[in-house]
């Protein structure tokens, strides 16, 4: 499949006016190729993600979390983004980022760990302008009230890490808001939608005070909220693309590399 066709199927299905602000999306790395075959989903680049890439024949990696967000001055391979832009041209893959604009997406990050929760996805926390059924963050009812201890469990168990969190006004929980990723900008949002806890990632201990009082706060981690996006990426490239394929159909799997830089020391 011709690069530049594939891209416009992804930007078809994930507009990119429905990404936050200053992100950075589409085609970040050509490396010399005009047609792809083969096309490896990830989280997120690291030396390990492209050399499964290279055993597995892959010539193009779709990543969630861009590689290029600020400017590059020179590439050089004392920089990690230098030596991985460096290593993918050598390897000849082209990388294309997909981000806030998945986040957005109605079968997005938020709305994969609602499901993965066994949640019953309500509405869209933040609504795009102009995409009705896009924006950021789900809010979901529980399909019975259950307490605060059994969330707790769930999503420890879901996500699969130690978790932070803060009480809220009530023991029992009915609904909650999810923003997948680092999503406490939107803790004003989460508060207003009556929700009884937010769950999001990358939470400031003063944040933490902000809410008491307010909204029970579960953090369970970046990676772990976002640890079913490559495979979710995966199927919907299948889907796509499937229909589009001109003679063989495009080979698509998940990176099975975990990306995770944090480790836990209990």
């Amino acid at each position: 499949m011709q690069l530049d066709y594939l891209l416009k199927l992804i930007h078809s299905a994930l507009p990119p006016e429905t990404s936050m602000k200053g992100d950075r999306l589409g085609l970040q790395v050509q490396s010399g190729r005009s047609k792809v075959s083969s096309i490896m989903t990830t989280l997120e680049v690291t030396d390990e993600v492209i050399t499964e890439a290279q055993n597995n024949g892959c010539d193009c990696i779709v990543t969630f979390h861009p590689l290029i967000f600020s400017p590059i001055v020179s590439l050089q391979d004392s920089d990690r983004v230098g030596r991985l832009c460096s290593k993918l041209i050598r390897s000849e893959i082209a990388l294309i980022a997909v981000h806030t604009n998945f986040d957005a997406f109605p079968k997005g990050t938020s709305a994969i760990l609602a499901h993965e929760l066994g949640l019953k996805i309500e509405r869209v926390l933040v609504p795009d302008s102009k995409h009705n059924t896009f924006g950021i963050g789900v809010v979901a009812s529980c399909r019975t009230t259950i307490d605060s201890n059994t969330l707790l469990e769930t999503v420890r168990k879901v996500c699969g890490s130690p978790i932070r969190y803060s009480g809220g006004v009530n023991i029992e929980v009915r609904k909650v808001a999810i923003v997948g990723g680092s999503g406490t900008s939107f803790i004003d949002d989460a508060i207003n939608s009556e929700a009884d806890c937010f769950i999001t990632a990358d939470v400031k201990y003063h944040t933490f005070h902000y809410a008491s009082g307010k909204i029970m706060i579960i953090d369970p981690g970046h990676y772990e909220m976002e640890r079913f996006v490559p495979q979710a990426l995966a199927s919907l490239l299948l889907e796509i693309t499937s229909e589009k394929s001109i003679g063989n159909p495009l080979k698509v799997i998940c990176s099975a590399t975990n990306t995770n830089p944090v480790s836990y020391y209990a």
